[in-house]
C-alpha cells in the first residue's frame, strides 16, 4: 500500500541531511525560500511533461498549500532534496536540460526516499513546466544572459509562479536592470563568499506586490532609497546611482553588507592594477571605462565611512 505524503516527510526527516553534501551557496539559496508565502496556489497535479523517472500518480498534487518549487538546472538534485527535508517546500520539480545529470538527480532523490514528492523532468529552462504546477522557482549558477532567456521564454507569472530565488553568475548589472524593466520586484538579496568566490542570490517577486512586503506589511522602494542615499552621501547623479544599484544590489547597499564591502575592496584593487597596465600600454579607451567603474566602486565604498 502506498504511503501518504505526510508519512513520507516524517520518515525522511529522520534520515541524514543532504546539507552535508551541499555548498554554502546552495544552502543559502534554499533557505531564502524559508517562510515565503506560496502566493498563487498549485492547482495541477505534478504529472505532466517528460520525466526521466519518478512520475507522481495522475492528479496527486503534493501540496494543496505551501511551496512547490521548480528547480531549474537542478544538477544533482540536492537543493530540491534539502527543500523537502527542511520543511521549506511541500514538493519540487527538479528540472535539467541534460539527461545525465537528471538521472543522477533522480538516483539521489530515491536515496533519500523522496521520489513521491520530487519529480524529475527533462526541460530547457521552464519550457516543459505547465501553468499551475509550481508556485516558486529557483534558477541559480547560470550566466545572467541565459537566465534572462529562461525567464523570457517561460514567463513565471503566466505559469503561476509568484516568486523565486535567482542567482546569476555574470552580467549582474544587466540582469537586475532586466528584472526592473519587466516589473519584477527584488524583495531581498544577499552577498555570499563561498570557496573564494562572491555570489549574489536574490529573492524576486513576479506577481502580487504584497509578497514583497516586510514582516510589518510594508512595501519598500529599496531602489529609490538606495539611490537617494548614494546621491546624498557621494554627490553622484541619479544615473550613476542607479547603475551602482544595478551592479551591487540596492538592498545590499542599504544593509551596508560587510561581505559587499570586501567585494568592493577586492574589485577596486583588481581594477586599479588593470588600469595601470592599460595606461602604460596606451589603451586609453578601455582605461576610461575602468575609471568609470572605479568611480562607482569608490562611491559605494564611501557609504561605509
Amino acid at each position: 500500500m502506498k504511503r501518504n505524503n505526510t508519512e513520507n516527510i516524517g520518515e525522511n526527516m529522520t534520515q541524514i541531511s543532504v546539507a552535508g553534501k551541499m555548498s554554502k551557496r546552495l544552502i543559502t539559496i534554499a533557505e531564502m525560500l524559508r517562510g515565503v508565502e506560496a502566493g498563487n496556489s498549485v492547482t495541477a497535479g505534478l504529472d505532466t511533461g517528460d520525466s526521466v523517472t519518478g512520475d507522481f500518480d495522475k492528479g496527486d498534487s503534493c501540496a494543496e498549500k505551501g511551496l512547490v518549487v521548480a528547480d531549474v538546472g537542478c544538477d544533482h538534485g540536492y537543493v530540491s532534496i534539502y527543500l523537502l527535508q527542511s520543511g521549506i517546500a511541500k514538493g519540487a520539480i527538479a528540472m535539467d536540460v541534460r539527461k545525465g545529470p537528471l538521472t543522477g538527480a533522480y538516483d539521489n532523490i530515491r536515496e533519500y526516499g523522496l521520489e513521491d514528492l520530487i519529480k524529475t523532468r527533462l526541460s530547457d529552462g521552464l519550457k516543459e513546466l505547465s501553468s499551475g504546477e509550481a508556485n516558486a522557482l529557483i534558477v541559480a549558477g547560470m550566466g545572467g544572459k541565459l537566465m534572462m532567456r529562461i525567464l523570457e521564454e517561460g514567463d513565471p507569472g503566466m505559469l503561476g509562479i509568484s516568486q523565486g530565488i535567482l542567482q546569476p553568475q555574470s552580467d549582474l548589472d544587466e540582469f537586475r536592470a532586466y528584472l526592473r524593466d519587466k516589473g519584477y520586484i527584488i524583495a531581498d538579496e544577499k552577498v555570499l563568499l563561498d570557496d573564494g568566490k562572491f555570489y549574489f542570490p536574490m529573492r524576486v517577486v513576479f506577481g502580487d506586490e504584497s509578497l514583497a512586503a516586510d514582516r510589518h506589511g510594508r512595501i519598500h522602494d529599496y531602489l529609490h532609497e538606495a539611490m537617494t542615499l548614494l546621491v546624498d552621501k557621494t554627490s553622484c547623479d541619479e544615473t550613476v546611482a542607479r547603475h551602482i544599484c544595478d551592479r551591487f544590489g540596492e538592498i545590499n547597499i542599504l544593509k551596508k553588507d560587510e561581505i559587499l564591502k570586501n567585494y568592493l575592496e577586492h574589485g577596486k584593487e583588481v581594477s586599479e592594477s588593470i588600469l595601470k597596465t592599460l595606461e602604460d600600454k596606451g589603451h586609453l579607451e578601455r582605461a576610461e571605462e575602468l575609471k568609470k567603474d572605479l568611480l562607482e566602486i569608490e562611491s559605494a565604498l564611501l557609504l561605509y565611512r
